[in-house]
């Protein structure tokens, strides 16, 4: 077989290079070897969100009793049919866009076989090609192997019924988001993390809002803590820490980070290097160390995110097709579906401290907006740094709708809006996005009610 472009992995970044590839009339194979839709639909984005909004209205219907609404019990497996139902329509809508579009997909594990070729299945089918974009992804870090009741964050999906109790190793994005999921389920949760404290990307003051909210759900937090033993024993998961602490769950859940799918492609015949972690390395237009060979999303390693990975897979298309683009990563947002949620777009301000660089912090409480005390969700900061130019450095929010707010931040920091031109934007009242302004106006030091 031949073809212009052939892409491997249909996550994502192999769907968004396809498809912008595809679009200029270049013959397009995409390969999978899987399900269409990669981590993020199958295992990951859209099964994760579907949980976390029952979690919401559990969380609504719960504070609903305060004002004469009565709260429902959770049917967990109706839950679950509702989740492959979700994943199970939009996987058809990838099949049919591809099938639109033009693009050919194909079913099966690929290799390379030298820059120019690979084969799928072992050489059941082979194909040549001018360039190529790898998008295989990540898998999870998986410590403890199939031991009974142990989970990893692609698996947990296919539990049939909720546990009583839930330890999870690592309070990262993921860790977080499931251990706030599960406590709204009802289920114990035990959430253990080796570093200091949760969410240790995240700035100081948003992590400690949310730290705080978990912990006044239930949640047992766990930080410097490291786990020596683990084993599966008369269908309780029980965990040995390195301080002789037990601790004991019908389920434990491993969330302590991901490996790209390398192994297996062939990556020295095709002259594509890797970096020590197994990445591959790229530049900001995407390609590889060989001429013509792309790589974008999780297995790039630049950040494994899907939204990331859909932009890059752009990027890379568009250089193929003889467009110059470069991935800009500084307009990024990170957002964590925690309780409250959080968005945040720049460094922290650990981190500008570190580098000594000028800068000025507005605060804005959410308890203070109207729209947080109509509905009962008030816990939450939104933190403005201004630079000493009156640049919008960066913005971080806990906060409920904060991973759809922080866009309005990312937009304007693209965009080079000065700090003192936002603050005069008049935002919609009452809202939970008015914050944003009100928190640039303290950093401006200007009067805010």
């Amino acid at each position: 077989m031949r073809a212009d472009i052939v892409v491997i992995g249909a996550g994502p970044g192999g769907t968004a290079a396809a498809l912008t590839a595809t679009a200029s009339g270049r013959k397009v194979v995409l390969v999978e070897s899987g399900d269409v839709g990669g981590t993020c639909l199958n295992r990951g984005c859209v099964p994760t969100k579907t949980w976390i909004a029952a979690s919401h209205l559990l969380r609504g219907a719960a504070w609903g009793e305060n004002i004469g609404m009565s709260a429902s019990v959770p049917d967990f497996p109706k839950l679950q049919a509702h989740m492959r139902g979700v994943v199970g329509m939009v996987q058809k809508g990838l099949l049919s866009t591809f099938k639109k579009k033009g693009v050919e997909l194909l079913t099966g594990s690929a290799s390379f076989t030298s820059p120019e070729t690979l084969e799928i299945n072992n050489g059941e089918t082979t194909v040549e090609f001018s360039r190529a974009v790898i998008a295989v992804g990540s898998r999870p870090v998986d410590i403890f192997g199939r031991e009974p009741g142990f989970y990893n964050s692609d698996n947990i999906f296919a539990i049939e019924t909720l546990p009583s109790s839930i330890a999870i190793i690592g309070a990262g994005a993921i860790g977080v988001e499931m251990a706030s999921f599960f406590r709204s389920m009802g289920c114990a949760v035990t959430l253990v993390e080796a570093m200091d404290d949760i969410l240790p990307a995240a700035d100081g003051e948003i992590r400690a809002v949310v730290k705080r909210e978990m912990k006044k759900s239930g949640v047992a937090i766990m930080a410097g803590t490291k786990i020596k033993n683990a084993q599966s024993q008369g269908g309780e998961c029980i965990l040995e820490t390195e301080d002789g602490s037990i601790v004991k769950a019908e389920a434990v859940l491993t969330a302590i980070g991901r490996r790209p799918q390398t192994g297996s492609l062939g990556l020295d015949k095709a002259g594509v290097r890797t970096d020590v972690r197994g990445f591959i390395t790229v530049d900001n237009t995407m390609c590889g160390s060989r001429e013509g060979i792309y790589a974008v999303g999780d297995v790039a390693g630049k950040a494994l995110l899907a939204y990331t990975a859909h932009h890059e897979g752009i990027i890379a298309a568009r250089n193929i097709m003889g467009e110059p683009a470069h991935m800009d990563y500084r307009f990024v947002p990170s957002i964590i579906f925690s309780s409250p949620e959080i968005g945040s777009v720049g460094p922290t301000e650990e981190q500008l401290k570190q580098t000594g660089k000028p800068y000025r912090a507005g605060r804005y409480h959410v308890r203070a907006l109207a729209r947080a005390q109509a509905g009962g969700e008030i816990a939450g900061l939104v933190k403005v740094l201004v630079g000493e130019d009156n640049s919008i450095l960066a913005v971080h929010m806990a906060s409920p709708m904060a991973t759809e707010l922080i866009h309005s931040a990312v937009m304007a920091m693209a965009a080079g809006m000065k700090a003192d031109k936002l603050a005069e934007i008049p935002f919609g009242h009452p809202t939970f996005s008015e914050s944003i302004p009100l928190a640039v106006a303290a950093a401006l030091g200007r009067s805010i009610y």
